[in-house]
């Protein structure tokens, strides 16, 4: 919901976007926000300062029965109001979910005062516990000492501490990287660079991420010199990290499209071949990674059917309702690839039946989607969605006169991005090249 705020920092009056319900099934991306702390934080128009919004928040995880509620000590509320608020949204939830997903645990709510426990109990739905939880601060703790000594201390603590340097210390360590380079820190970025070098030398930990790294990147070369992924290029790069699970998995993962049929003969062929030879104990190795590699096809292949199934029902849930445009607001949450690529598979089929009627109704039902996406994109999108579609020069030039306060280097630098994009697939340009080049112009002349 809308409420208007004050800014803390200069005072000024403006209307924030506050959630006080996350429901981590059909609203997982609220609980992402919630877990990197961006949940109910409004920045002001003026100064951009942040501010954190005290609100009532409510948590619910069917799957793991878990229904929560924060009230905020700077809500000062008494016992009479808490418990007033508690049963308001209480009914609230109950509302909102069908009859069937009605359970006794919704009537026995959680009512948790402070934000850190509330935050550990969202996170236990992670698989997160209290004591990875107070782990990973020693982490950040070890990091920021790290970030800030001279060489001497470093080696004491590379030394003294070396078990709580792991895949999640190298995480947090990119993830200060990332935020450096946003705010042009470069005193900073430079120290952590050269601490994540002598970490990935000096650890094992970090000589196994060296590894994976390298390793991932010669697969993505490889794809980029071939021209694209192939089930043989998979393989080959499989069969050459053969010993190491873990990149197994990161190059499977990044290659799922070419695990195939294709990606298995080829397998077989070379579990034969070394079999052939003589190499019994390599042939036995690789008989166990066609198990494993097999096994994994299994779960993503079903996974990705248990999307698309889900997807469509969405879609006949749209399809039956009165208005497919309040349908489309109604499960937007739900709108993912899997819808869209269901919605697409559903319109060819419309076509290719002659089924009028439906195909209409699909389509309206597309227009809907790309027109959420649309408003949902940030001014300086929509204003080159604009310019772009625009049908001449005249009707751009009135788009730049009315948004000539979002014209700026860096919206050039948007549309220098974009051209790289297009011009990496030159068969699915269309002429976007030629268009992009063109708005590209009018602004720098706006600009110049």
């Amino acid at each position: 919901m809308q409420t208007q705020i004050r800014c803390p920092q200069c005072g000024t009056p403006f209307m924030a976007e506050i959630h006080q319900l996350i429901d981590s099934q059909r609203q997982p991306e609220l609980k992402q926000m919630l877990l990197s702390g961006q949940l109910n934080v409004a920045v002001c128009p003026s100064c951009q300062a942040m501010t954190q919004l005290a609100s009532p928040l409510v948590f619910h995880d069917s799957e793991h029965e878990m229904f929560l509620i924060h009230m905020p000590q700077e809500l000062n509320l008494n016992t009479m109001q808490r418990e007033e608020m508690v049963g308001r949204l209480t009914r609230g939830l109950m509302d909102s979910l069908p009859p069937e997903q009605r359970r006794a645990y919704l009537l026995q709510p959680q009512t948790i005062l402070t934000m850190q426990t509330f935050m550990e109990k969202v996170l236990e739905t992670e698989g997160i516990t209290k004591e990875m939880i107070e782990r990973q601060k020693k982490q950040a703790e070890l990091l920021n000492t790290m970030i800030k000594a001279d060489a001497d201390v470093v080696d004491f603590l590379l030394k003294q501490r070396e078990r709580e340097i792991d895949e999640t210390f190298f995480a947090m360590l990119r993830q200060y990287i990332q935020t450096a380079q946003q705010m042009n820190d470069d005193q900073s970025l430079i120290k952590m660079v050269n601490l994540q070098a002598k970490l990935m030398t000096e650890t094992a930990v970090g000589r196994r991420l060296e590894k994976q790294q390298i390793a991932m990147h010669r697969f993505s070369q490889a794809a980029k010199k071939q021209g694209g992924l192939s089930s043989a290029l998979l393989l080959e790069h499989v069969l050459k990290n053969a010993d190491d699970e873990a990149i197994v998995q990161g190059l499977v993962m990044a290659g799922q499209q070419a695990l195939s049929y294709e990606f298995f003969t080829l397998l077989t062929q070379a579990i034969e071949k070394e079999e052939g030879a003589g190499n019994i104990a390599k042939a036995a190795q690789l008989q166990r990674l066609r198990g494993d590699l097999l096994k994994l096809f299994e779960e993503m292949r079903a996974a990705s059917q248990r999307a698309v199934d889900e997807a469509d029902q969405v879609l006949q849930k749209m399809l039956q309702a009165g208005s497919l445009e309040t349908a489309v607001n109604q499960y937007g949450d739900q709108i993912d690839d899997a819808f869209m690529y269901v919605l697409s598979r559903r319109m060819a089929e419309a076509e290719r039946d002659n089924n009028n009627e439906m195909y209409r109704r699909l389509s309206q039902i597309q227009a809907f989607i790309m027109r959420q996406v649309e408003n949902q994109a940030p001014p300086e999108i929509q204003l080159l969605t604009q310019l772009v579609q625009a049908e001449s020069e005249d009707e751009q030039q009135q788009l730049l006169d009315e948004n000539s306060d979002l014209l700026s280097d860096d919206l050039v630098q948007v549309v220098n991005m974009l051209l790289d994009q297009v011009r990496a697939n030159p068969d699915r340009s269309d002429g976007m090249a030629d268009r992009l080049e063109g708005v590209r112009a009018l602004i720098r002349a706006r600009l110049a």
